[in-house]
C-alpha cells in the first residue's frame, strides 16, 4: 500500500485514458472537481463529509462556505443560517492523512476516508480489437470509495458526496436507469448503484450545508431541481463500516477540433454520459481492482518513497492531457491492419498550453507510451508524415546575408493549440524573425522524429518493434539522412553537427526545446545538448536502416554518428572537466555547465546498443568524457542547487525542468554509473507538494531553490520518471 505522504495540500489529476478531462481534487481551501479540456483545476464545491446527527458535520477541506442564490428568484436574502455556520466543520491539515498510489489518491480523516482510483494499464491498438473490449479501455469514467466507520458509534451516521457547481444539476434517477446520483447536463457527473434499504440517496439543493448538517433516515432529502448544488447521502447504522462505490464520468458529443474534424472515440462507443456511468458503474469491481493492482505495482519496484511520489503523480498528469478522437474526415490513411471501422487520431496535450503532441514532449513521452500503448507513438509518427511535416531550405545565419542552400525534412514543433489543428505544414508555435521563444526548432525535431521512429520500429527493451512500419516508410528515413546532411554544411566542411539554420527562421535563429532558458541551452546552433542528440539520431537511422537490409545507408549513418562524435570530443576542456554549453566561439552562455548533454544516450541504451554508450565502446572517449562532465556538474553551487538541494538544469539559470532532470537521472545513474544524491528527490518530491507547484498537479517549471511554478503546469511530460522503472 502506498506510504502516507508528509504534506496533503496539493491538487493531482484524476483523469480517464484519452478523455482530455480530470477529477482535480487536494488543495486545502480551494475548490476543484470535474473539468474538460481546461488548463487548470475545475472550480466547484467538493462536499465529502461524514455526519452524526446532534455532533455536526466534518468534512475534507475542498469547498468554500457558500450563500444561498435564492434571491435571484425571491428577490429576498436567505435568512441566516444558524446550522450551516455551527455544524459544518473542515478537517485541518494535522488531522488528514493523505497518500497517493499510481492509481489512487486517499484521503483519511476521523471516521472518514475517501479514495479516488485511476485504473491504467495496456491498451490494445484500437483498429485490432472489438467494441466490447474498447469499452472497458475507454470508458470516460474514474471511480471513488466514499467509506464511513461508524463502528463506535453510539447511533446513526452519514456520508455525503457532492459538487456545487455553477449551473443547475439533475438527479440520475430522473432519467429511470436505476443509478443514484448528480449530473450536470451531459457534460460530467456521478453515479452509484443503489444500496440495501434506501441506505443511498440523492441530495439537491441551494441550502445543501444545511441539508446534510440535518440529516435523518426517516426524512426524505430535499430534491429542489433548479439547484447546482447535489450529492448523494449514504446512511450508516451504528456499529457498522459501509462504503458507497462511485463512478465519477465525463461525456463530449459531436466534433470537437477544428482543422481536423474528430470526435472523441469513446462517443462512437457509449451514446452518452448516462450510458457511459451505467457501464462505469456495472464494472467498478474490475476498475477498482485494475487500480490496485497498478498500486502493488509500483510498491514492489524498491523504488524510494519519493521516487514513488514522483512516477505516480507524473503518471496522474499525463492521463489527464490525452485524448483519443476519431477522425471524422480521414484526415490520415487507415492502417492496413484495421479490423474495426473507427479512425483514430492520438493526442497528448502540452498541459497549461493545449498544444497538440508538441514533438519535443512526444521524444520524452514515448518511453512510457512505448510500455502501455506503442500504437499511439505509431499514429503520431504518421500524422507527422501525412500532415505536419515540410521540407525548406537552410542558410547560415552567421553570415550577414544568410545565403541558403537547399535543406530537407523536418516536421513541426505541435499539430495546433486548444483543440484546433494547425493547417499542414505549420504550427502554433513557430515564427519567423526570432531568435529566441516561438522560433523554429527544426533541427531539433528532425531529430526528434528520428529517434522516435528509432524507437517505435526498432525492439527495444520497452517495445517489440514493428519492422513493417519502418519498411514501409523507409523513404522518409531515408529523406530524414539527406536532411541532416545538407543541415550540417557543404561537403567538404561536414563536422556532423548542426552548421545551418531553417530558411524558415528568415532574419531569426532556431532554438532548442529549451525555448524559455538562458542561452547556453536556447539556441540550437552550436549547442553541446543538440549535438549529442544529432549522435543519436545518426545511430537511430543506422540502425533503422540496418533492420531493413540497407547496408550503404546504415554505413553512412554510422559514419556521421563518428564525425559528430569525434567533433563534440574535441570541444572537451580538460582542465576544467566539461564541456561548454555551446561550441560556437564567445556564444553568451557557452561557459555553463548543463546537464541535458547526456540526455540522448537514453536511445541506444534502450534500443540494445550497449558498446555505443560504454566508455569502452567504439564511442568510449565520447561516453567518458560525458561522464566526467556529469560526475564535475553534480556538485552543489554547479548543478546541485545550494539552496534546496535539487537539481539545475544548466548552472547559470534557477529555471529548472523536472521531466528532464528524471531522465538526466536515469541516464546519469543507468548508463554512466554515477551516483545522484537522495536528496535530490527529496527536493523535487517537496517542490511539488509544498512550493507554489502544487497548485498546479504536475508542474515542470519550476525554480530550483524553491520550487516556485514557472510554467509548464498541469504538465505530461513527467512520465520520463517511468524510466526508473526499467
Amino acid at each position: 500500500m502506498p506510504k502516507p505522504l508528509p504534506t496533503t495540500d496539493f491538487y493531482a489529476h484524476h483523469s480517464p485514458f484519452g478523455a482530455f478531462a480530470s477529477f482535480t481534487l487536494g488543495r486545502h481551501g480551494f475548490r476543484g472537481g470535474f473539468g474538460s479540456e481546461l488548463a487548470g483545476p475545475a472550480d466547484q464545491d467538493v462536499y465529502i463529509a461524514v455526519v452524526r446527527p446532534g455532533k455536526g458535520v466534518e468534512a475534507l477541506p475542498f469547498f468554500r462556505p457558500s450563500s444561498s442564490p435564492s434571491i435571484a428568484y425571491t428577490g429576498e436574502v436567505a435568512p441566516s443560517d444558524s446550522a450551516r455556520s455551527a455544524h459544518w466543520r473542515t478537517f485541518g491539515p494535522e488531522e488528514i492523512v493523505r497518500t497517493l498510489g499510481w492509481a489512487t489518491d486517499s484521503w483519511a480523516a476521523g471516521s472518514l476516508t475517501f479514495t479516488l482510483h485511476t485504473p491504467f494499464g495496456p491498451v490494445p491498438d484500437v483498429v485490432e480489437i472489438g467494441d466490447g473490449e474498447m469499452r472497458r479501455h475507454l470508458c470516460p469514467a474514474i471511480f471513488a470509495e466514499l467509506t464511513v466507520d461508524n463502528r463506535d458509534g453510539d447511533g446513526e451516521a452519514f456520508g455525503f458526496f457532492g459538487i456545487g457547481a455553477a449551473d443547475p444539476l439533475r438527479p440520475l434517477s430522473d432519467a429511470g436507469n436505476g443509478l443514484l446520483g448528480m449530473a450536470r447536463g451531459g457534460e460530467y457527473g456521478f453515479a452509484a448503484a443503489p444500496l440495501p434499504g434506501r441506505a443511498l440517496r440523492e441530495l439537491q439543493t441551494w441550502e445543501l450545508e444545511t441539508a446534510v448538517a440535518l440529516a435523518d433516515s426517516d426524512a426524505a432529502p430535499p430534491i429542489e431541481r433548479l439547484a447546482n448544488r447535489g450529492g448523494l447521502l449514504m446512511t450508516v447504522p451504528a456499529g457498522e463500516i459501509r462504503t458507497c462505490r462511485l463512478a465519477l464520468g465525463f461525456f463530449r458529443h459531436g466534433i470537437v477540433t477544428s482543422g481536423i474534424a474528430t470526435t472523441y472515440l469513446y462517443s462512437r462507443l457509449f451514446s452518452d454520459l448516462d450510458t457511459a456511468l451505467a457501464f462505469a458503474v456495472e464494472n467498478i469491481d474490475e476498475y477498482i481492482d485494475t487500480a490496485r493492482l497498478c498500486d502493488e505495482e509500483l510498491d514492489a519496484t524498491g523504488l524510494s518513497d519519493e521516487r514513488k511520489f514522483l512516477v505516480a503523480h507524473s503518471t496522474h498528469s499525463y492521463l489527464g492531457s490525452t485524448m483519443l478522437l476519431h477522425d471524422e474526415r480521414g484526415a490520415l490513411p487507415r492502417s492496413p491492419f484495421a479490423t474495426t471501422v473507427h479512425r483514430p487520431i492520438w493526442v497528448v496535450n502540452e498541459g497549461e498550453y493545449r498544444m497538440l503532441n508538441t514533438l519535443d514532449l512526444t521524444v520524452d513521452q514515448a518511453f512510457f507510451e512505448l510500455l502501455y500503448h506503442p500504437w499511439t507513438l505509431r499514429n503520431t509518427l504518421d500524422l507527422l508524415i501525412h500532415r505536419y511535416s515540410y521540407t525548406d531550405e537552410v542558410q547560415d545565419a552567421t553570415d550577414p546575408a544568410r545565403p541558403r542552400f537547399p535543406g530537407g525534412i523536418s516536421f513541426t514543433h505541435d499539430m495546433g493549440v486548444a483543440n484546433q489543428f494547425a493547417p499542414a505544414r505549420f504550427s502554433a508555435y513557430e515564427r519567423p524573425d526570432l531568435s529566441g521563444c516561438f522560433s523554429y526548432m527544426t533541427y531539433e525535431q528532425l531529430c526528434n522524429f528520428c529517434l522516435c521512429a528509432a524507437l517505435y520500429g526498432l525492439p527495444t527493451v520497452l517495445a517489440e518493434g514493428d519492422v513493417f512500419w519502418l519498411a514501409a516508410h523507409r523513404n522518409t528515413l531515408h529523406a530524414c539522412l539527406r536532411s541532416l546532411l545538407h543541415r550540417d554544411g557543404p561537403d567538404a566542411l561536414r563536422n556532423g553537427l548542426m552548421s545551418f539554420d531553417s530558411g524558415r527562421c528568415r532574419n531569426g535563429q532556431e532554438i532548442t526545446t529549451y525555448d524559455s532558458l538562458d542561452p547556453s541551452l536556447g539556441q540550437a546552433r552550436g549547442s553541446a545538448y543538440l549535438a549529442v542528440k544529432t549522435w543519436a539520431a545518426y545511430l537511430a537511422l543506422s540502425r533503422c536502416f540496418d533492420t531493413l537490409g540497407e547496408e550503404p545507408s546504415a554505413v553512412e549513418a554510422e559514419e556521421r554518428a563518428a564525425c559528430a562524435a569525434a567533433t563534440i570530443a574535441a570541444q572537451w576542456r580538460e582542465v576544467d572537466e566539461f564541456f561548454p554549453a555551446l561550441f560556437e566561439k564567445d556564444s553568451p552562455g557557452g561557459a555553463a555547465r548543463t546537464l541535458p548533454v547526456v540526455e540522448s544516450l537514453v536511445y541506444p541504451y534502450l534500443w540494445g546498443d550497449e558498446d555505443a554508450v560504454s566508455p569502452y565502446g567504439r564511442y568510449g572517449q565520447l561516453i567518458s568524457q560525458l561522464r566526467r562532465h556529469m560526475k564535475a556538474a553534480l556538485t552543489p553551487g554547479i548543478c546541485i542547487d545550494r539552496v534546496s538541494g535539487g537539481l539545475k538544469i544548466t548552472s547559470v539559470s534557477e529555471n529548472t525542468w523536472l521531466s528532464k532532470l528524471f531522465l538526466i537521472q536515469f541516464v546519469a545513474e543507468t548508463i554512466l554509473g554515477l551516483k545522484v544524491p537522495p536528496s535530490t528527490d527529496q527536493a523535487h518530491a517537496r517542490w511539488l507538494r509544498e512550493g507554489e507547484a502544487r497548485n498546479h498537479a504536475f508542474t515542470d517549471q519550476v525554480r530550483s531553490t524553491d520550487g516556485a511554478d514557472l510554467g509548464s503546469r498541469f504538465y505530461p511530460r513527467g512520465v520520463t520518471s517511468h524510466l526508473w522503472m526499467i
